[in-house]
C-alpha cells in the first residue's frame, strides 16, 4: 500500500541531486588539496633555490649570484624567433643594486659572448678585461663588474639557461682559491638543476 504512494521517479531524482552534490563536494575537496599541494611545492622549491644562491654567493664571495632562464620573445618580421632570457633567482651583496629589472627580457643576440662561455661550460672565473669589446662588454662594466663566472642549467640534455656569478674588483677571486670556489659552484649548480627539475607546470 505504502510503497503504490512513492513515485519514483521523484525519487530517483532525488537520489540523483544528493549524489551530485556529493560527487560535487568531493571534486571541490580533492581541487582544492591539489592545488594546495601545488602552492607549498612551488613555494618550498623556489625558496630552496634562493637559499642555494645565497650560500653560492657566501661561498664564492661574489656581490651577485642569479638563475637566468631562457624563453620565446617576440616574432621577426620572417616569423624567427626573438630568444631571450630573464633574472628568475638572485642574491645580491648588501650595497649592490640588482639586476632583475635590467635584464628583463634581454635578446640573447646581445649577450653572444657571455653565452658562448654558458655553452663552452667550463668551470672557469673569466676577467672582464679578456671580452672583446661589446654590449655584454659595457653592460658589464656599468654594473662595475671585474670577474663573472657562468654555467649552464640543463633539463632533460636541454639548455633551459644558466646561472652566473659577478665579482666587484674590491673583492676580486684569488688566483690559488679559485679551483675550491668553482668546485662549489658547480656542486651548487646541480642542486638547483635538480630544484628546477621538480617544477610543476
Amino acid at each position: 500500500m505504502l510503497l503504490s504512494l512513492i513515485d519514483y521517479t521523484k525519487f530517483i531524482d532525488i537520489i540523483s541531486l544528493i549524489m551530485v552534490g556529493v560527487i560535487g563536494g568531493v571534486y571541490g575537496i580533492m581541487k582544492f588539496v591539489k592545488s594546495r599541494i601545488k602552492t607549498d611545492n612551488f613555494i618550498e622549491i623556489h625558496t630552496e633555490i634562493h637559499e642555494l644562491l645565497t650560500e653560492l654567493r657566501v661561498t664564492t664571495k661574489c656581490m651577485r649570484a642569479s638563475i637566468l632562464q631562457f624563453h620565446n620573445g617576440e616574432y621577426t618580421m620572417d616569423g624567427i624567433s626573438m630568444r631571450k632570457f630573464s633574472v628568475t633567482h638572485e642574491s645580491t651583496h648588501k650595497g649592490y643594486t640588482s639586476q632583475v629589472s635590467l635584464l628583463k627580457g634581454s635578446l640573447c643576440s646581445m649577450f653572444i659572448p657571455l653565452l658562448v662561455h654558458v655553452v663552452d661550460n667550463k668551470s672557469l672565473i673569466y676577467p672582464l678585461r679578456s671580452l672583446p669589446e661589446s654590449y655584454t662588454k659595457g653592460f658589464f662594466e656599468d654594473e662595475s663588474v671585474s670577474d663573472y663566472a657562468c654555467l649552464p642549467l640543463k633539463n632533460k640534455g636541454a639548455n633551459v639557461g644558466f646561472v652566473l656569478l659577478q665579482w666587484n674588483e674590491k673583492f676580486e677571486p684569488q688566483m690559488e682559491e679559485q679551483d675550491i670556489l668553482m668546485k662549489h659552484f658547480k656542486a651548487i649548480k646541480e642542486s638547483i638543476e635538480i630544484q628546477l627539475s621538480h617544477q610543476k607546470n
